[in-house]
């Protein structure tokens, strides 16, 4: 095992963490699963496994907010029967349990494309492999991590943290937007590579049509446009919630124009796809119940700024050819690409996983996907899609208790950024892991709100006329 520079400082911050106000592990902990691409550990015995920064910090996170009282009888209750904790619980352990008995039981019975490979377009015959413990591993840290952040979050004070934590994700995103593209035009790549430093092949030199592509911290440019697409969302309806609106309009068109220059298919698909959902989401409010201007100006305008974008690029011949190059390539044309074929390729045998075991799954860690839903199917079988869907679907359609209308706004926001994330995993996800950022929102947009905890934030509890800066940044 090896430690690296970034490991060295994510221990001090979790030390610091430790004695420090329970705010900073958890502003620590949520910067931290913005560093994609490094790696705090690497664990050479185990083929170049790494343990990222985020992963590590998870454990003093655990360890501070569970010396609260409140906060343990909290993540207990969020466990409960029937609730979203309840049902992540129960997929962890099927999950876990299924990455041990099921590469066994139908062991060289199905061809499964190997998490880590050299060759990715291999398959091999069903085997027990080490991606099986590493995934479980990630897995049961996404459960911790929620469960944790239900705990904290379940006072007013906590989720006032989360929601910040939240929103400086946001920010701390773009600034590494920034970094990246500078060190590139300065060809000072090297600054970065100590956030850089995973066993997985980091893209940073690529560019389409002498356009950087952008990847932030993380990676590859579909990792880096998969969580800007929930950042994007997050910041977005706290400004149509009227949530600090300059500072969340500003981190909104930020972080719409880094999707747009990401050059990326995960952004090219799944940000229309959000918009036309968050349109008709706006639009049944508005048949129902009065809406504010800004949501009414949403309906509105989104339309036209579309047909008059579209109209502009059609009007230079230079502009449309050189997006009409960029749809083909990644959007239209994608499946036909080597790289589509061998992502169809994935799914194909993921689905044939699914009937080869007879609806049971591979197990977590043994099935490589292109698609989020289908990585569930082939790797937990119908047991895990019930458990695992039935948490995703009380992230948005669960009973949801009184609260003042800025924490709704807050935690309707988290769920607009786990919609945008689910979003973007169907197109591309290739695991049953939709990562720690996932299911930290989640915490905060499922955390229990008691009517005892339900204390008016501002002097009137209109929500047109909350006073969002005192909310969210105080």
């Amino acid at each position: 095992m090896t430690i690296e520079l970034i490991g060295v400082i994510a221990l001090l911050f979790g030390v610091i963490g430790y004695f420090a106000k329970p705010t900073f592990i958890v502003y620590a902990f949520y910067g931290a699963t913005l560093l994609g691409a490094a790696a705090a550990f690497i664990l050479t015995d185990l083929g170049g496994t790494t343990i990222q920064p985020s992963h590590l910090l998870l454990g003093f996170l655990g360890v501070k907010l569970l010396a609260s009282r409140d906060t343990r009888l909290a993540a207990l209750h969020a466990m409960s029967k029937g609730s979203p904790g309840f049902w992540l619980l129960i997929t962890a352990v099927y999950a876990t349990i299924g990455a041990y008995m099921m590469p066994r039981l139908f062991q060289e019975q199905t061809m499964a494309f190997a998490v880590r490979a050299q060759a990715e377009n291999y398959a091999a015959p069903l085997a027990p492999t080490t991606s099986n413990l590493t995934q479980s591993i990630y897995f049961i840290g996404n459960c911790v991590c929620f469960v944790i952040l239900s705990g904290f979050g379940s006072s007013e004070a906590g989720r006032k943290s989360l929601g910040r934590a939240a929103l400086m994700c946001v920010i701390l995103n773009l600034v590494f937007v920034g970094l990246d593209v500078a060190t590139y035009a300065t060809n000072t790549t090297e600054l970065m590579s100590f956030i850089r430093n995973s066993t997985y092949s980091v893209l940073s030199d690529n560019d389409v049509g002498g356009v950087r592509r952008i990847i932030g911290s993380f990676v590859e440019t579909s990792s880096f446009s998969y969580w800007t697409l929930g950042y994007f969302a997050f910041a977005s309806t706290l400004w149509l919630n009227g949530i600090a609106t300059r500072l969340t309009l500003s981190l909104s068109i930020l972080s719409l124009l880094a999707l747009l220059l990401s050059t990326s298919t995960t952004a090219y698909v799944g940000l229309p796809v959000y918009l036309s959902a968050q349109f008709a989401f706006i639009a049944f409010k508005f048949m129902s119940r009065p809406i504010r201007p800004v949501m009414l100006a949403f309906l509105v305008c989104l339309p036209f700024l579309v047909a008059f974008v579209v109209i502009v690029i059609c009007l230079n011949d230079a502009s449309y050819a050189y997006v009409g190059d960029l749809l083909n390539n990644f959007v239209l044309n994608k499946m036909s690409t080597a790289s589509g074929i061998e992502r169809s390729t994935w799914n194909r045998q993921a689905i044939q996983n699914f009937f080869d075991t007879f609806g049971f799954g591979a197990g977590n860690g043994s099935v490589r996907a292109s698609s989020f839903p289908i990585a569930v199917i082939g790797s937990l079988g119908i047991p895990g899609v019930v458990t695992y869907g039935l948490f995703l679907y009380s992230i948005w359609f669960g009973k949801k208790a009184p609260a003042p209308p800025a924490t709704l706004a807050i935690q309707t926001a988290a769920r607009s950024a786990c919609f945008a994330w689910l979003i973007a995993a169907s197109a591309s996800g290739g695991f049953i892991d939709l990562g720690l950022p996932f299911f930290a929102f989640a915490a905060l947009a499922t955390v229990n709100v008691t009517a005892a905890q339900t204390r008016p934030l501002a002097t009137r509890t209109d929500h047109s006329f909350v006073k969002p800066a005192s909310i969210v940044l105080d």
